[in-house]
């Protein structure tokens, strides 16, 4: 857990307010706050490059602040708690805040509405997916995944409006399924046929549960 610790010399900070005027205490106390502030959205977003394995800009760009004013002598520093597009950090980051288990990504949501992964499942990469630079499954192998599967064109945000070159591009795109290979010994998972082999891309496993980083 992080820990901040502020340290004055309190005699010295109430001698310089007792000689600000009225007029100047709303204005220095508001930089003081905006001052902690800062410090503190800083302190957080190096306790996330520490604790994570290369988060990613989203990551560490979610961490906000609200600078005091003299009118309002507070200042905030809080998780991203809304997006545009893409999942608010305050979705994620709990789970490793906190510890626990994590909810169902966007992908895994539609994989279970679709009946192509059981409920009380998760899906993690396998050896043969494609990483981005974050260590995570890239997007476009999810698109991918997705559209050969049949769950794509009914995912928002996953899809954009395919046109009829897409449609003809998409009959050579990589062909996945969800079983389990080697005669039912494999564990179960969405795999890509390789001739007469097959890639682990995403395996399911049940529940994970992360301990606490903070």
């Amino acid at each position: 857990m992080m820990r901040l610790e502020m340290r004055d010399n309190i005699d010295k900070i109430v001698r310089e307010m007792r000689g600000l005027s009225k007029s100047k205490v709303p204005i220095a106390a508001a930089k003081a706050l905006t001052f902690t502030a800062e410090r503190v959205q800083a302190a957080e977003k190096s306790e996330l490059e520490r604790v994570f394995d290369r988060p990613t800009r989203w990551t560490l760009n979610s961490v906000f602040k609200r600078s005091a004013t003299t009118s309002r002598l507070f200042a905030r520093v809080w998780i991203k708690d809304e997006a545009s597009s893409g999942v608010p950090a305050s979705k994620y980051l709990p789970v490793h805040i906190d510890g626990g288990n994590r909810r169902h990504k966007r992908f895994e949501k539609a994989l279970i509405h679709y009946g192509l992964m059981p409920a009380d499942m998760y899906a993690v990469p396998g050896r043969r997916a494609s990483m981005d630079g974050n260590g995570n499954i890239s997007r476009g192998q999810i698109v991918q995944i997705l559209s050969a599967l049949g769950a794509a064109e009914r995912v928002s945000g996953f899809m954009a409006n395919r046109t009829q070159r897409s449609r003809r591009r998409n009959r050579n795109a990589p062909d996945y399924f969800v079983g389990r290979p080697g005669n039912g010994t494999g564990p179960l998972g969405i795999w890509q046929r390789i001739g007469n082999g097959a890639r682990p891309i995403l395996i399911f496993v049940k529940r994970p549960t992360y301990r606490r980083r903070f």
